[in-house]
């Protein structure tokens, strides 16, 4: 027997029935019409990105800032919009990108967009569904654990110093016993103290909180970030080499650039400049913090919003 089309086989049901069925999916769903123009957002899509039904319903796909980027900080809703393919070539398009999130920080997800044709075979508009790629897990212990040991920063719910320098050393034990290499990210907000001098300390943390966002939901869950200092970040990668190293150190580079808080004037983003390095032989947890470190002023030096992994001239 042949498989029927859904429409065919609940043709006499409740117009809301289909509606209400993608409103019990698990899965973001939206649905653009031939303008690229939110049509529908289900349930699940309001819980992942913090945008509601109402907020999102209208919405044009070229609307700024962009819903979706790639892992170049490219958009995907304006001169590379996936909406634009995907109607013009009638075929589904499967891809890896970064979804906005209401407060500010950008979440991995894999998106897949159909064209919806029409009897005629005609592209009247474009469904698109995604699923979250970040991490289930980002720290090995609990949060309500960390809590009592004092070893979670309380302004942003992701390790503090204490738990990182703890972690580096185990972790330096296990390169010294088992060769298990590891990177350091040191991350350090560019210009943050013009920001708060502009925007002030209330608006200076929201943004603090929103790149700790960002770092955390784009690393995998065997990795860990944690606050080191004010507008200081430290990223451990384990099991890595210095080309993936930089790989991702970019990645999450481009991610927060393309993030942002909303302010009373508008919206608020920021860079970071960093320093990674790979974990040596003789390392100590200062040492290896001290490279990454120097590395990341580094950048600073070199004009900042960049990464380096080692100590080149400035161009002239």
């Amino acid at each position: 027997m042949a498989e029927k089309p859904i429409i065919e086989i609940f043709d006499k049901v409740k117009g809301d029935f289909v509606n209400q069925l993608l409103d019990y999916t698990t899965d973001g769903c939206a649905l653009l019409d031939q303008d690229k123009k939110i049509a529908f957002w289900n349930k699940a899509a309001e819980d992942l990105t913090g945008f509601s039904r109402e907020e999102m319903l209208g919405r044009s796909c070229q609307a700024e800032p962009a819903l979706y980027t790639d892992y170049a900080g490219q958009s995907l809703c304006g001169e590379h919009c996936l909406c634009d393919k995907v109607l013009k070539e009638k075929k589904p398009q499967v891809v890896e990108v970064f979804i906005q999130n209401k407060a500010g920080y950008r979440l991995p997800v894999r998106l897949k967009a159909l064209p919806a044709l029409n009897s005629e075979g005609q592209a009247v508009g474009v469904a698109q569904v995604f699923t979250s790629a970040s991490p289930a897990i980002t720290i090995p212990l609990r949060v309500q654990e960390l809590e009592k040991m004092q070893l979670l920063d309380v302004d942003t719910g992701i390790p503090n110093r204490l738990y990182i320098e703890m972690y580096l050393k185990n972790k330096i034990n296990e390169y010294q016993k088992y060769n298990i290499p590891f990177g350091l990210i040191f991350a350090d907000i560019d210009n943050y103290n013009k920001v708060q001098e502009r925007f002030g300390r209330f608006n200076g943390a929201k943004l603090i909180r929103m790149i700790a966002r960002t770092l955390q939901k784009n690393i995998r869950y065997l990795d860990m970030v944690a606050r080191w200092d004010n507008e200081e970040f430290i990223i451990c990668l384990l099991n890595i080499d210095e080309n993936r190293l930089d790989i991702v150190a970019n990645k999450l580079r481009l991610l927060v650039a393309e993030s942002y808080i909303t302010v009373e004037t508008g919206l608020l983003n920021a860079t970071i400049s960093m320093g990674a390095a790979l974990v040596q032989r003789f390392d100590t947890v200062e040492s290896l913090v001290k490279r990454a470190e120097q590395l990341m002023l580094h950048s600073k030096w070199l004009g900042r919003n960049r990464v380096s992994l080692t100590f080149t001239q400035k161009e002239t």
